[in-house]
């Protein structure tokens, strides 16, 4: 007996070794695998990591940057960033999704920068960093899918480098949420095959992470995905095991449950503003802005068919960035190959692609077809979010994994050398239909030399000319691996080469600007024109010498974009921004007073600086704008308003307008506004219409703190120019105070005569609870690891949900 235990033990020690050496070999071959994106990742991006003579333009300077640096450096400085007095004219900034303060990632950020400026290069980092973890995630997805390295490596290059991601590059927000999609699926899909607690945790924690990055839409397709899911398992498993089909529901709710309460303290506060803004009560035609046109289908073939260098050379209709379609002519042919080709255990899963990927082509299309409109009268939350375009991105993923799925019937024993044969015949007529077209298209240019259409068709016929190079290049790789001069794992490695050189070149011109200075010159404030800058600092200098009266200023028309939310990073208090939630009350009055800005009405927005690119004279040719006083002229000429209304003043009289009249009472009684302030509900107190009403100062003016002074000789109401919200509150000596919403969008409280304090707080409605659901889920979430462990221990799952069918798959 004892040589027999010693014989197992001997026997055991050669299967334990076995074991460990595949283990750490198949370690080691998924390392190589990242390294191979994180390699191509770092070429795609060497411009701005590496060399820095490129930057990322548009929305990630103009708002995802100035939103960073306000809350970088108000963490820093010990403050609140709950709001901000810089733009719109007060605005809770941690309350818009974008603002993402919440996100791990952009703590993180905020934790390691030093500097009191926040360098744009860090913003530049994080975006591009998500396209890293986007091709992590759906490399490792793919793989779980198909159990092909090859196909997992085409799948991950595709979609993180392909056309949505970087399109949207310049779009901090949505390609934070996209990146964490596949890792949310890939934790469901394990969680369902191994009835696995643990991965239910990394679900949720995926989901969390996906809903703070903070893209709404993004957020309710990941949802409604997940419980389409869920439907579809349930559905299958009901029949075959009960319980079991209720222990794969449980988990898909639990995962959608826990993951938005993670996020609950940014969602719950977002949810609750987003009611008081002009999301509420969306019009169908502004929830379908930005609708994907059925014509920018061509860009699934040529990627830069409407703009082959940037923006510059776009000649098509509707916004540059929603236009592509493009993940490389090889993934989509192997798309193709994945569907018509696939083994019969495969055929449900890109069934269930192919559909997918349809719906949601159909509902991109926006107003342009029937589902998004469907979508937004009968599903909650599609009423609230826009830009139904961005759905295109569920149809490159789709894509992506139906790519990988033919790579696996290529790599098939019996069936691979046919599917190679029928994609190198694919190839082979598209070459050829591919020249036709380009030599009609050649023909059609040289007869518009000097016409509208010569700067598209030789758009159209360089792509045409590109696509022609890449699937010549792919048609030989299979007519050689046919024939048998080229192995699998070369064939294999050609692919993957010619989609890399594919994709790098394809969106080499769109994803950068030249940088025409030094990085220096473009990182935090001196790039965002420049506190620096002589502009910059004559406002600063104005601002400064008025304390403690408080002014605004005004980007009028022909003013570079970084106006907006420049005021953000400069400290300047704007009474305009570019905000996704913008408050209702304040962009009405501010979109009246606009109209005209040499109205009173503009003069109640406290805007003593008008910025404009252009003589405000010629602007505004029908204005009466001579008490403008040109203070400093240049590219970008400074205004000074000297009957700009003060930020504090006591009016004498009150009257109530219902919000329906308001604005049209203000235009008609514009002499009197000084006097008399509108309220949005009726008074119960009244002014007593002194001979002289009052005086008020501002003390302190923090971002959620402002101590107003105040001497009566009568009672009055102190209005204070600043936007109204839900979250202030007023306190006069101490004594809490009723607030009103004056002028239609800003805030007044009656007081009583002599001399007061008047103390306003902010408090970001929402915040507690949500902290206090995000606390709990995170407990929650945590706890379903040792439950895990102690339900192995028990082999609780094993004994009562036994998997009585081994062919049921997730969810084909």
């Amino acid at each position: 007996m004892r040589g027999e235990h010693s014989a197992d033990r001997q026997g055991a020690r050669p299967a334990f070794l076995g074991w460990l050496r595949s283990r750490v070999r198949a370690c080691a071959q998924t390392m190589c695998d990242l390294l191979f994106l994180a390699g191509f990742w770092l070429l795609f991006f060497w411009a701005i990591l590496v060399r820095r003579d490129h930057f990322i333009p548009y929305d990630l300077i103009d708002q995802h940057y100035m939103f960073q640096q306000f809350i970088h450096h108000t963490l820093r400085a010990g403050g609140a960033p709950w709001w901000s007095p810089n733009v719109v004219g007060g605005y809770p900034l941690v309350a818009d999704p974008l603002s993402a303060l919440f996100y791990p990632p952009n703590l993180l950020m905020h934790l390691f920068t030093p500097r009191d400026l926040l360098p744009y290069l860090a913003l530049e980092a994080q975006s591009t960093l998500h396209l890293l973890w986007a091709s992590f995630g759906m490399y490792f997805l793919a793989r779980h899918l198909t159990r092909t390295r090859a196909g997992a490596l085409l799948a991950g290059l595709s979609w993180a480098f392909g056309a949505f991601f970087v399109w949207h590059i310049t779009q901090l927000s949505p390609i934070s949420s996209l990146s964490w999609l596949p890792w949310v699926l890939l934790a469901y899909s394990k969680a369902v095959r191994q009835r696995s607690l643990i991965w239910v945790s990394f679900g949720a924690l995926a989901f969390g992470m996906l809903a703070l990055a903070g893209h709404a839409l993004t957020i309710l397709i990941t949802g409604y995905l997940v419980v389409g899911i869920t439907v579809v398992l349930v559905w299958k498993r009901w029949s075959i095991d009960r319980r079991l089909a209720v222990l794969t529901g449980l988990f898909g709710f639990v995962i959608l449950l826990l993951g938005t309460g993670l996020a609950m303290v940014q969602l719950l506060p977002s949810f609750l503003f987003s009611g008081l803004t002009e999301r509420s009560g969306f019009a169908y035609d502004a929830a379908a802005a930005a609708s994907y046109m059925p014509q920018w289908l061509a860009t699934a073939v040529i990627p830069n068919f409407f703009s082959y260098r940037g923006p510059a050379s776009y000649w098509a209709t509707g916004d540059l960035s929603e236009t592509n379609l493009y993940l490389g002519i090889l993934p989509l042919f192997l798309a193709a190959l994945g569907v018509a080709h696939a083994r019969h255990g495969d055929r449900r899963m890109t069934a269930w692609l192919v559909a997918g990927a349809f719906i949601s082509l159909v509902f991109a299309f926006g107003s342009h077809a029937w589902l998004h409109h469907l979508a937004f009268d009968l599903l909650p939350g599609f009423d609230r979010v826009r830009r139904p375009g961005d759905a295109i991105a569920l149809v490159q993923f789709a894509e992506a994994l139906l790519a990988a799925y033919g790579v696996k019937a290529l790599l098939e024993p019996l069936a691979g050398p046919h599917s190679a044969r029928t994609l190198a015949g694919w190839l082979r007529w598209a070459v050829l239909a591919d020249l036709v077209a380009a030599i009609l298209t050649a023909l059609a240019l040289a007869a518009s030399v000097g016409q509208s259409a010569q700067q598209p068709l030789t758009t159209v016929l360089n792509g045409l000319v590109v696509a022609g190079v890449v699937m010549f290049a792919a048609f030989l790789v299979m007519r050689y691996r046919v024939t048998g001069g080229l192995s699998m794992r070369a064939g294999l490695a050609l692919i993957l080469l010619i989609t890399a050189i594919d994709l790098g070149s394809a969106f080499a011109g769109v994803v950068y600007q030249n940088s025409a200075s030094p990085p220096n010159t473009y990182v935090g404030l001196d790039w965002a024109s420049g506190a620096s800058g002589p502009v910059v600092q004559s406002l600063l200098a104005a601002q400064q010498q008025v304390l403690p009266d408080r002014y605004r200023m005004f980007p009028g028309p022909q003013i570079p974009s970084v106006w907006a939310n420049g005021p953000l990073v400069w400290g300047i208090e704007s009474a305009s921004g570019y905000v996704v939630l913008c408050p209702r009350y304040y962009c009405e009055l501010l979109n009246a007073a606009n109209a005209d800005p040499g109205s009173a009405l503009f003069d109640l927005l406290n805007a003593r600086y008008f910025l404009a690119g252009k003589p405000i004279a010629e602007l505004y040719p029908g204005s009466d704008t001579k008490r403008f006083q040109l203070i400093s002229d240049g590219s970008i000429r400074v205004y000074e308003d000297p009957t700009a209304f003060p930020r504090v003043w006591v009016a004498r009289r009150a009257v109530y307008q219902p919000d329906a009249n308001a604005i049209a009472y203000l235009k008609a009684n514009a002499a009197s506004l000084r006097d008399t302030v509108v309220l949005n509900a009726p008074p119960s107190e009244q002014a007593a219409n002194p001979a002289t009403p009052g005086t008020a100062r501002i003390t302190r003016y923090e971002n959620t703190s402002v101590v107003i002074q105040a001497s009566l000789s009568a009672p009055g109401y102190v209005v204070l120019a600043d936007s109204y919200a839900p979250g202030w509150e007023v306190r006069i000596d101490g004594k809490a105070a009723h607030l009103y919403r004056a002028d239609v969008a800003f805030r007044a409280v009656w007081v009583p005569a002599g001399t007061h304090e008047i103390e306003y707080r902010y408090h970001l409605p929402g915040l507690r609870l949500g902290v206090i659901l995000s606390i709990v889920s995170l407990l929650l979430t945590v706890v379903l690891v040792p439950l895990e462990l102690a339900v192995r221990r028990t082999d609780w799952l094993a004994r009562r949900m036994p998997n009585t069918r081994g062919n049921v798959d997730w969810p084909g």
